[in-house]
């Protein structure tokens, strides 16, 4: 028994076995030869064929017998021998595996021999495609077992189909001199999360960035969710970042988009929980906590997750200068059953802040919306004009830093009439300055930060909206004319820091 000395070759290898594959289909080559060595000596039942395309139609064949099959392939046209076999794969709905091997990225396009884009060359027949480096760092053997499995457990998910897995391979790549696999994480796909909740003990639901859902747990199950998540907080047993340490939990059911707490997403990540089960519209792999081990659909949520479960959260009181308080202050003074952009970086952290830690705000009904799928500071403002022309009739809000605000000011071209934005201006980026290590050099505060003594006032003119300025916090005044809505204008206030 000799298997390959490389790391993501021997976490393939495991991984065909874990998902169920018996049969391998090896054509002859060189760069192949530390998976076709490792394969060989992994207990499959191996079959040999001259030529690439010959190799893929025995797949097929087997295939067509129900049996869960592998072929691998060299590197350079081999590979684009595949083609016609894996078009009749997708077509007739047969699950199969290709293993291609490949140069190393850094040799692609050098003119070197037996080097094309392989991934590239197979696309349109293929219902998921990874390429998997020769890096044996710990982020490299994540990204690699996280990536075969996305694509052992895809083969078979729905309508079945073919998958690539394309393994980049350094020189020197002879050395076949381990006795023994080692144990990979294994991700499955479950159709229901019964078994897995009957058998924890402390069970966590994270919800990311959603509208709102109705998630039908108890009461008692904490439920870890930010101001993004839309949720009536009443009904669950909502747990804070400090919570989750506390807690520990063995089971975290993650569904949703994006969560914004670094500080949640580095605590699950540490603890490693025993189980950790991503839930999507369909097939997600999102392993944000780094310890997946179940994907599931939405159609698997139980109609009701109850378990009894002893943790009462501590309740958080608001702290002064954690944020400004123009945050707290304008989520107090909007109206009740708004919806709420906000742009990222500062902003959505300081209003999930305020409104996490201060009852009165989120007894209001406040919808929150935010371009979380990047995270980045661009189309914040265009996000909450493009929303507010589909509602003339009502009044939508955006709180907004300065860089984002300048950034996108364009979109001000279309603004109608029901836009209330709040701009907190402290002349930089201010989500630098909490970044542990970015020193506030001259550096920083004039490239970075981009520090600068801009105000918005004859931005404000330009596009005609209705203008107000203050220092530091706004009075009771200057909140009954932002939200009054009897004036034909959008109205800008904005506070400095």
């Amino acid at each position: 028994m000799a298997y390959s000395n490389k790391k993501h070759i021997q976490q393939l290898v495991y991984l065909l076995k874990a998902h169920g594959v018996t049969e391998v289909v090896l054509c002859p080559g060189s760069r192949n030869m530390p998976i076709v060595e490792s394969l060989c000596n992994g207990d499959f039942n191996v079959h040999r064929a001259l030529d690439e395309r010959s190799a893929g139609f025995m797949a097929v064949g087997m295939a067509q017998s129900s049996a869960r099959v592998a072929v691998c392939v060299t590197s350079g046209s081999a590979v684009a021998n595949l083609l016609p076999s894996l078009i009749e794969a997708k077509l007739q709905g047969l699950g199969m595996v290709v293993v291609t091997a490949d140069r190393p990225k850094e040799m692609i396009g050098q003119m070197m021999g037996q080097t094309m884009d392989q991934t590239g060359a197979l696309a349109s027949a293929v219902k998921y495609s990874v390429n998997v480096e020769d890096d044996e760092s710990d982020d490299g053997m994540w990204y690699a077992n996280r990536e075969i499995n996305a694509a052992l457990i895809s083969a078979y998910f729905g309508m079945n189909g073919p998958v690539q897995i394309n393994m980049q391979i350094k020189e020197p790549f002879f050395e076949c001199k381990e006795d023994y696999l080692g144990k990979f994480r294994k991700i499955e796909y479950i159709d229901d999360l019964k078994a897995l909740w009957n058998t924890c003990k402390r069970p966590l639901v994270v919800v990311g960035q959603g509208s709102g859902m109705d998630l039908k747990v108890a009461k008692n199950i904490p439920v870890y969710v930010e101001v993004l998540g839309n949720l009536d907080r009443a009904k669950y047993n909502v747990i804070s970042d400090e919570d989750i340490e506390n807690y520990n939990p063995d089971l975290v059911v993650y569904i949703g988009g994006h969560i914004v707490s670094k500080i949640a997403r580095i605590s699950i990540t540490k603890m490693k929980p025993k189980s950790v089960v991503r839930i999507g519209e369909s097939l997600e792999f999102a392993d944000t906590f780094k310890s997946l081990t179940h994907v599931a659909v939405s159609s698997s949520w139980v109609e009701c997750l109850n378990k009894e479960v002893d943790f009462v959260p501590v309740s958080a009181l608001y702290k002064d200068g954690v944020y400004p308080s123009v945050y707290a202050d304008f989520l107090k003074n909007i109206k009740p059953n708004s919806t709420v952009f906000v742009a990222n970086s500062t902003s959505v952290r300081a209003i999930d802040y305020a409104y996490s830690h201060l009852r009165e705000t989120r007894d209001k009904g406040l919808r929150f919306m935010c371009n979380r799928g990047v995270n980045g500071i661009e189309g914040s403002l265009s996000a909450a004009v493009g929303y507010a022309s589909l509602y003339p009739n009502e009044t939508t809000y955006i709180v907004i830093g300065d860089l984002s605000f300048f950034y996108d000011v364009s979109s001000l071209w279309s603004v109608g009439n029901n836009l209330r934005i709040l701009l907190v201006n402290d002349g930089r980026g201010s989500i630098f300055s909490r970044l542990k290590g970015l020193e506030q050099t001259d550096t920083v505060q004039k490239f970075v930060s981009e520090s600068h003594e801009f105000c918005a006032e004859g931005i404000a003119s330009t596009y005609k909206l209705e203008y107000a300025s203050k220092n530091g916090c706004a009075d009771e005044l200057t909140w009954k004319w932002y939200n009054d809505t009897k004036k034909d204008k959008s109205k800008l206030l904005e506070v400095f820091l």
